[in-house]
């Protein structure tokens, strides 16, 4: 059920004067826009204190400590999801900086493969693609079933597509061409940011991240209906990876670009890049459902990325507001950036080359370079901070504070910053005094418990509808509290102990050097500032402690967080346990840089490549400088287990496990059991003779 979002519900509204003040910093010549303040409350229920008899009191007095300490522990699951949700996109900034240093120095790659990694931030060339994907040019087999994309695309191939991919059928590549460049023809006459009038739309819907969510989306159109030319959506990026449907969801966008667009609007989001896709599975997404097309079907939706307008100013009446994917910056020049060429970004991880020929971007273009980086993927502070600071969470852009909002704000006649970017309980959350509102509309996000969310805003109105909602067989409201948190932790306390183990060795070093009295004891707080200081991941470890090490009197036993898990490498042993660790650690980049070396997706690259590859990681990485070429020779020797000279990345990292190892105390006989294997695919069951 829709609830606004009034004083009456979530919170108070006052009239800003000092923003009726002209600017001539706006985004669209108008009047100026009225301001106003929100604080969210939330409601509290509260259990009846009329007097009782003693034992009823007493009842209720510990079922409320046990709803506390249960709401506790969901509250910590609950962060602990979200801080390694930041900690795999940390890997997104290593990356990056990686291909930093490759543009700058590559003597310690071959030629052939630093080419291959340059490529992945160069503009597609337009007359190959145009050549690689003419839907004229594909034929489609008499047997294909699914839907078809023939002559103008109408509402009914529209709702058509719905209801295929609904039952789970494929569109055939030939009509997949066909909507792509249909949508690509429309996003390359757009201007940097779409401009949403609704003097004449009257209200738009605004959805956050779906992450090929299919169920998600098409609740939404469910709930709220179709896009049409009276009932306008703008969709806020990050379409695409994490979900299955990655390739149904942005089909479906921009076949309702090409039928209505001038009342569907699409932001690009910092999924909206091949670099992320090839970690985060939209990439691989391709592999699967187009094999014989994959590898031009990737360049093409590769630039059609690049196409995708960067923000959404709405102009709605009374309201200003400015749509855009992750966030602001004290750097952030709209008037600048809504002249740049925005498909010189092809990719936000690799800069773009330099105007000048350059090896090295100038100090414009550099800066142009960082405000993208920043509208893409900075966060509000979480700290409540005043001014920038480095994003520490995602190792990318910024955190930006309430002064830099209200100073935005006025600078360019706003009203409101509607955002995406970050998964929230309840699908949506408002920062800096209600300036500042994100919408998440993917549900049961990575399996965890999360509201997806939707906003509507209408005409003259001066705040905006939301509702909450999730698509899943299972209602979550009518599971017991202890389901509700069962369900959510199994695979957050996984995630958690995969990290633990990938930095065991760094962890052990820093907790012996800490251990003053050598007694395998460590004060709590030591032991917690170690974690999150080595793991880079502010939790809270004292309330997590129970479920992580044991303890006594004397402190944290800090060795016992090791004692039921192995990093697990039985097919070859090498020397180093830490170097496995190292490699185990950057299976993501990993992936990254095998993908994109693997340009014919044929899932194989050379021994040489792969030793490439690691010398890559491994170069002046903790430590690791005397890792020299005798070693990663044997390395990716052991690697190719059955001796053909090539690399199979999928064998490479199953050989490469966390595993539960508890055993029987009461038993001394060899025996079956039962271990953990934490892979590639979440936990799985093997029977390990021991």
């Amino acid at each position: 059920m829709w609830h606004k979002a009034t004083s009456r519900f979530f919170r108070g509204v006052y009239q800003d004067d000092n923003n009726c003040v002209n600017s001539e910093d706006e985004i669209v010549p108008q009047v100026a826009a009225m301001s106003e303040k929100v604080d969210k409350m939330k409601m509290v229920s509260k259990l009846s204190v009329s007097p009782v008899e003693k034992s009823a009191s007493k009842i209720q007095a510990a079922f409320r400590k046990h709803q506390a300490r249960l709401k506790l522990k969901k509250q910590a699951a609950w962060q602990i999801h979200e801080k390694l949700e930041y900690s795999s996109e940390q890997t997104e900034s290593k990356l990056k900086d990686m291909f930093e240093k490759l543009l700058k120095s590559s003597d310690i790659l071959s030629p052939s493969v630093t080419k291959l990694l340059h490529k992945a931030g160069l503009p597609v060339e337009e007359k190959e693609l145009l050549r690689l994907t003419n839907p004229d040019n594909i034929r489609v087999d008499a047997t294909y079933q699914g839907p078809r994309v023939e002559g103008p695309i109408t509402r009914k191939i529209f709702v058509d597509l719905i209801e295929a991919f609904q039952r789970g059928q494929v569109l055939h590549e030939k009509y997949v061409c066909e909507i792509l460049h249909q949508a690509r023809a429309i996003l390359k006459s757009l201007p940097n940011f779409n401009h949403v009038d609704l003097t004449y739309l009257r209200h738009v819907f605004v959805v956050g991240d779906l992450h090929g969510q299919l169920a998600d989306l098409l609740h939404i159109f469910n709930s709220n209906g179709l896009p049409s030319t009276d009932n306008a959506y703008v969709f806020n990026g990050d379409f695409v990876d994490r979900g299955r449907n990655s390739v149904e969801v942005i089909l479906l966008l921009l076949v309702a670009l090409i039928l209505y667009p001038s009342s569907v609007f699409l932001n690009r989001g910092n999924h909206e890049d091949i670099m992320v896709t090839v970690r985060y599975g939209f990439f691989n997404e391709l592999n699967q459902k187009y094999r014989t097309r994959k590898a031009p079907l990737i360049d093409l939706f590769k630039d059609i990325f690049s196409w995708l307008p960067l923000y959404s100013y709405v102009d709605a009446g009374k309201c200003k507001i400015i749509i855009l994917h992750g966030g602001i910056s004290d750097k952030i020049n709209l008037k600048k950036l809504n002249h740049i060429s925005r498909n010189r970004y092809v990719s936000i991880e690799v800069s773009p080359q330099s105007k000048t020929g350059a090896k090295r971007l100038t100090e414009e273009e550099e800066n142009e370079y960082r405000q993208i980086q920043d509208l893409f993927w900075s966060d509000p502070d979480p700290r409540g901070r005043k001014g920038c600071r480095k994003n520490e969470d995602r190792k990318m852009a910024c955190f930006f504070g309430s002064d830099i909002t209200h100073q935005f704000l006025k600078q360019y006649n706003l009203s409101m910053i509607i955002r995406s970017h970050q998964v929230k309980q309840d699908g949506y959350e408002y920062n800096h005094d209600g300036k500042v509102l994100t919408v998440f509309s993917a549900s049961n996000y990575c399996g965890g418990s999360n509201w997806g969310a939707v906003v509507r805003w209408d005409y003259n109105e001066e705040e905006p509808w939301i509702i909450s909602f999730k698509t899943q067989a299972i209602e979550m409201e009518k599971l017991s509290f202890s389901k509700q948190l069962t369900l959510f932790e199994d695979p957050v306390y996984r995630a958690l102990t995969e990290k633990i183990m990938t930095n065991k060795t760094a962890l052990l070093k820093r907790f012996e050097k800490a251990d003053k009295n050598k007694n395998d004891h460590l004060p709590l707080t030591t032991w917690a500032d170690i974690l999150s200081d080595v793991l880079q991941v502010d939790l809270p470890w004292l309330i997590l402690r129970s479920k992580l090490v044991q303890e006594d009197p004397k402190g944290i036993l800090y060795k016992t967080m090791f004692n039921d898990y192995i990093l697990d490498n039985s097919k070859f042993q090498m020397s180093n346990a830490g170097i496995m660790e190292d490699l185990y650690m950057r299976k993501d980049m990993l992936l990254a840089l095998f993908n994109l070396i693997d340009y014919n997706h044929s899932g194989f690259i050379s021994r040489n490549e792969f030793a490439d590859i690691i010398k890559l990681i491994l170069d002046g990485e903790n430590g690791t400088d005397d890792v020299n070429d005798a070693y990663i020779a044997e390395l990716t020797s052991a690697m190719d287990f059955d001796k053909n000279g090539k690399i199979d990345f999928n064998e490479f990292l199953e050989s490469f496990r966390i595993v539960n190892v508890k055993k029987n105390p009461t038993s001394t006989k060899k025996a079956a059991v039962k271990t953990k294997s934490f892979g590639l695919n979440g936990a799985t069951t093997n029977e390990v003779r021991l």
